[in-house]
C-alpha cells in the first residue's frame, strides 16, 4: 500500500499572486521571516515563507515534492543550519522546473564552494545567486533582483499593482 501524501503545512500560492514573481523565503523563525517577507513584498514580489526542515519538516526532503517550491519563481534560502541549508538548496535545484535560487552564504562558504571537489555540497555558484551574510535589505533585494534577471524575468516596476 502506497503511503498517502501528506498535505503541505505551509500556506499555498493562490491565484491572486499569479501575476507577480513568486518568492519563497526559507528562513528559521528566530531569524524573523515575519519582518523579512514584508520587505520583499514591498518591492513588488509575492512572498510565502517556510521555516525549514528543523522546525516544521520539509515536504521536499521528506516527500520529494513541495507545492511552495514548485510554484516559486525564486527561492531565497536563508537557513543557517550547516546540514539543512545545503540539503534544501540541492533538493530545490533538483526539482523538475527548478526556480532561481538565492542563498545566504558567508565568505568562507563561498570560498569553499568555489574550491571544486572540496566545495560545500549542493552549492553550484553558476546556478545560485549569493546573498552575502550577514544579510541586510539592500543585499537581499539586490540578490533577488539579480536572480530574477538571470532567469530572464522582468523586475517588478511601479504600476505592477503594488505600493
Amino acid at each position: 500500500v502506497a503511503a498517502m501524501r501528506r498535505r503541505s503545512r505551509k500556506e499555498p500560492w493562490d491565484d491572486e499572486t499569479g501575476s507577480r514573481i513568486r518568492v519563497l523565503l526559507e528562513c528559521e523563525p528566530e531569524m524573523s521571516p515575519s519582518i523579512i517577507a514584508p520587505v520583499i513584498e514591498r518591492h513588488g514580489y509575492a512572498v510565502r515563507t517556510c521555516d525549514g526542515p528543523a522546525h516544521d519538516g520539509c515536504d521536499l526532503l521528506e516527500d520529494g515534492a513541495c507545492a511552495l517550491v514548485d510554484g516559486a519563481d525564486v527561492v531565497v534560502n536563508m537557513l543557517h543550519s550547516p546540514v539543512n541549508a545545503p540539503r534544501v538548496r540541492n533538493a530545490v535545484s533538483s526539482t523538475r522546473r527548478p526556480p532561481a535560487i538565492v542563498a545566504e552564504m558567508t565568505p568562507s562558504e563561498v570560498e569553499a564552494s568555489s574550491g571544486g571537489e572540496t566545495g560545500t555540497p549542493g552549492v553550484d555558484l553558476d546556478r545560485v545567486t549569493v546573498l552575502r551574510s550577514p544579510a541586510n535589505t539592500s543585499r537581499l533585494m539586490g540578490a533577488i533582483d539579480e536572480a530574477v534577471m538571470r532567469q530572464g524575468m522582468p523586475l517588478p516596476i511601479w504600476g505592477d499593482g503594488f505600493c
